[in-house]
């Protein structure tokens, strides 16, 4: 787009009668200048009058302001979305630091029907996760997708669908996710997260919170 607006101003600059005091200056817009194609027309037409050249070239002149303008408003709104864009990423950055988690707590739950007699020798199949996000009135309101991760006592992460994020070209896995509607307050969360039958053992899992891609609080569930 740059290039194309430095074309037409080329264009437009060619048939005009400037004067340089830099002589250095002079000479380098000169390399620059190009043949416009009303330029080339006229030089084909030379039995145009010179009416009808000055008319041709008001006319060419006339469709490269509107080409320029319509190049100026295009540049605006990009401008516009790349400053938006900008502050989004700074505004992210800063709530990646500021946005904090309390009152985590952790609890097993065992999904119970006919086929299970005995509830006390079902293993657990899911951990249910609450926890509330602190009020901060300098965090941009809406939707937070918070990250759950489970880790179990042999230190593996519990992820039924191998969900995980990237940071640095490096993986980490979570369990699950719950989108929560934040409005600057005290904002209290709660989720159930599915556990892998093979990873799930008796003794002391880990529970962290995420929210883009950093930690920002944990807990310690006993399952005995």
């Amino acid at each position: 787009m740059q290039n194309q607006f430095d074309e037409i101003l080329l264009k437009y600059d060619s048939i005009q009668d400037f004067k340089f005091s830099d002589s250095a200056f002079l000479m380098e817009h000169q390399k620059k200048v190009t043949v416009t194609p009303a330029q080339i027309e006229l030089r084909k037409r030379k039995n145009l009058s010179i009416e009808e050249k000055i008319e041709m070239l008001k006319e060419a002149i006339q469709l490269d302001q509107v080409a320029i303008y319509e190049l100026q408003e295009k540049i605006e709104l990009n401008s516009k979305s790349l400053y938006q864009l900008e502050s989004d990423l700074v505004e992210s950055k800063y709530e990646e630091d500021k946005l904090t988690v309390m009152n985590i707590k952790a609890r097993g739950v065992k999904i119970l029907s006919d086929l299970y007699s005995n509830a006390r020798d079902k293993k657990i199949q899911q951990i249910r996760v609450c926890f509330t996000i602190e009020g901060n009135e300098f965090i941009k309101a809406g939707k937070k997708n918070i990250l759950v991760q489970v880790v179990n006592p042999n230190k593996q992460v519990i992820s039924v669908d191998q969900t995980h994020f990237e940071e640095k070209g490096q993986k980490t896995f979570y369990t699950g996710a719950v989108k929560a509607m934040y409005n600057k307050k005290d904002t209290d969360v709660c989720t159930y997260v599915d556990l892998e039958d093979e990873k799930t053992i008796k003794g002391k899992y880990h529970v962290n919170i995420y929210y883009n891609s950093i930690k920002i609080g944990s807990t310690i569930f006993q399952y005995n």
